[in-house]
């Protein structure tokens, strides 16, 4: 009796859908108003087909208009496309109703320009959206029946008030699976964005809640070959739109991400290997991560971190912590202090690339790392105002000492004005002049104090212009490669001697001051002296940044059991000229000659012979 009764339902139900398909069966024109008026009900927008109009009813029944354009009152949202096919819902097409339960867009082109008109806002979802939460009025709007839209091989334009430029995306297969306004919804597919194949996966708990400013559950997965993205919170949209929840991103290259979003940060380091996690809380224009795990450039951060757009520029400030920072792919892109023939480098220098956002950045580390060079305890900051970049060393243990330091960089006639001081104290010369160096000329503790002023547009200028001032005190060390002592004990009676032998061994002292003053790229020595207990020793002269010379003189004696030079002790002149890299020791030859007991009288027997020069002759 059943199987008899199926065999009779079914062609009852095909003659019944069969009558109710056919006016549309019949009319392409039928189909195009039917489609017109069910687009404008659920989305408010306006819909029309130019091209042919289909209707099938087996093996379900659907629809095939060609031509079809989509778009608001306003023309801010347009869709073309070539095809679009629509399946029904059977009961409501029994009923005489057309209503679509899923649509196709196939090669769709779809513009949106922000810049110009709103969107309009009309439809079952607008309507919805000004329904008040918990209403009668809300729960009747949210019965509104939806569907899925699906978009194959489609394209699309975005064009935003703060870009003059409109972002093209190709090869959209997404599809939208919202079934009414109470149901969830979800996103996903993937489109191509910079020649780049990205897969989205998105989900709403309650999208109508939504609507009326209310909060609800939502979820994001992007995945391409530049970024992953990962997010599982809240959002909710009053005042305005917000997310708080867990976010989880990655990048091996944020700079090139960045720059095909149009963003160029001209910030130090490579930016590569980046990743994060931690809480969020953002909108459109802001962004706040707390409890933040990330790495960049193979350094490992903890802290917060907040981005916030002011009259579209970026703010960036954050307070990060670090066991071990590498500071080597920080500076690896900065410009280098020399060219290639080893002088000060004459490459255009500007700030202006930096006038990008405003910055405040404070960083901690257990142990920082540049080059061979450790710190340990650093406490460091960045600030960037309107193109001024402030680089700030609050404090770091450095070589068995302590060293504090500020860097100033201001945007001045097409160059930049340069400040700089710091203080340090207790610091291992030796130690510090190997790993910076690659050879140790000092040894002992030294503390002191500089501050420098300069301006240019080269670093060559820069070097050149400066102005300021040091003192460094240097306690308990040796001067290398030098052997004052020896030279001076010998100076009686082998004085030729000590010209090839006081080039090896080291001098001590008990302590060394450094006076200078420094006018336009000329470090003057206004006091510099070593005092030990064999030896002290007094410099004078100068030494020019601008071509990396010096021309010293110094003068040696031998120094009694209190350290001060002993009376009538033999004197031992010379002279250090030349380049810092390889300086020539000079000796005052004709003193040492005078010293020797077995050159003297050849000496002076010359002196006799050969007559003073005509200027030097007494009057008569």
């Amino acid at each position: 009796m059943t199987s008899r009764l199926t065999w009779i339902a079914i062609p009852l139900a095909l003659a019944a859908l069969g009558a109710a398909a056919a006016p549309w069966t019949l009319s392409g024109e039928a189909l195009r108003r039917e489609l017109a008026e069910q687009v404008l009900q659920t989305t408010g927008l306006r819909a029309s087909a130019e091209g042919k109009a289909t209707f099938a009813i087996l093996p379900r029944p659907r629809i095939k208009l060609e031509n079809v354009i989509i778009s608001d009152e306003n023309g801010a949202l347009v869709i073309n496309s070539g095809v679009l096919k629509g399946d029904l819902r059977i009961l409501p097409l029994i009923g005489g109703r057309m209503e679509l339960a899923s649509v196709l867009l196939v090669s769709p082109e779809i513009t949106y320009d922000h810049a110009g008109a709103p969107l309009s806002r009309q439809g079952a979802i607008a309507r919805a959206s000004e329904t008040l939460p918990a209403t009668p009025e809300a729960a009747g709007a949210d019965q509104a029946r939806l569907g899925t839209i699906s978009i194959v091989d489609g394209t699309a334009r975005f064009k935003t008030k703060d870009s003059p430029t409109a972002v093209t995306i190709g090869d959209i297969n997404l599809t939208l699976d919202w079934p009414r306004l109470s149901a969830p919804a979800s996103l996903n597919g993937s489109l191509a964005w910079q020649g780049e194949t990205t897969e989205i996966a998105a989900w709403l708990g309650k999208p109508s809640a939504l609507l009326r400013g209310e909060q609800t559950s939502a979820t994001l997965k992007i995945e391409s070959q530049s970024v992953q993205l990962s997010t599982n919170g809240a959002l909710s949209n009053a005042p305005r739109l917000q997310y708080e929840g867990r976010v989880a991103a990655a990048s091996h290259s944020l700079r090139a991400l960045l720059g095909s979003l149009g963003v160029q940060v001209p910030l130090p380091g490579p930016l590569a290997n980046v990743s994060l996690s931690g809480n969020a809380r953002g909108s459109l224009t802001a962004l706040a991560l707390s409890g933040l795990h990330m790495t960049v450039d193979g350094n490992a951060f903890e802290g917060t971190l907040a981005v916030q757009a002011t009259n579209g520029r970026p703010a960036i400030s954050g307070t990060l912590a670090s066991d071990l920072l590498l500071l080597g792919p920080l500076v690896s892109d900065l410009p280098g202090l020399t060219g290639a023939e080893g002088q000060w480098s004459r490459e255009a220098l500007s700030l202006a690339a930096l006038d990008f956002a405003d910055v405040d950045l404070r960083f901690s580390a257990t142990r920082a790392r540049l080059g061979r060079a450790v710190f340990d305890d650093a406490g460091c900051s960045i600030m960037l105002s309107n193109g001024r970049l402030d680089l700030t060393i609050a404090q770091a243990k450095a070589y068995g000492g302590q060293i504090k330091g500020r860097l100033s960089l201001v945007p001045a006639n097409g160059g930049m004005d340069l400040r700089a001081n710091g203080v340090f104290a207790k610091i291992d010369s030796g130690a510090m002049m190997k790993e910076a160096l690659r050879s140790i000329r000092i040894t002992g503790e030294a503390s002191g104090q500089f501050s420098l002023d300069g301006n240019g547009a080269t670093i060559a200028e820069i070097i050149s212009s400066l102005d300021g001032g040091a003192q460094v005190t240097f306690r308990n060390g040796d001067i290398l490669g030098l052997d004052l002592e020896q030279a001076l004990r010998r100076l009686e009676k082998r004085p030729l001697s000590i010209v090839t032998e006081v080039r090896n061994g080291r001098t001590g002292f008990d302590t060394a001051t450094v006076s200078a003053r420094l006018t336009d790229g000329l470090i003057e020595l206004n006091d510099a002296t070593v005092s030990g207990l064999g030896v002290q020793l007094a410099v004078t002269g100068n030494a020019s940044l601008a071509d990396r010379t010096m021309r010293l003189r110094a003068m040696a004696r031998q120094s009694g059991p209190a350290a001060g030079a002993r009376e009538n002790s033999p004197q031992l002149l010379m002279e250090i000229r030349g380049s810092w890299d390889d300086p020539a020791l000079i000796f005052d030859k004709d003193s040492l000659i005078r010293r020797s007991e077995a050159a003297a009288p050849l000496l002076r027997a010359l002196e006799k012979i050969v007559p003073a020069p005509q200027g030097d002759q007494p009057d008569p």
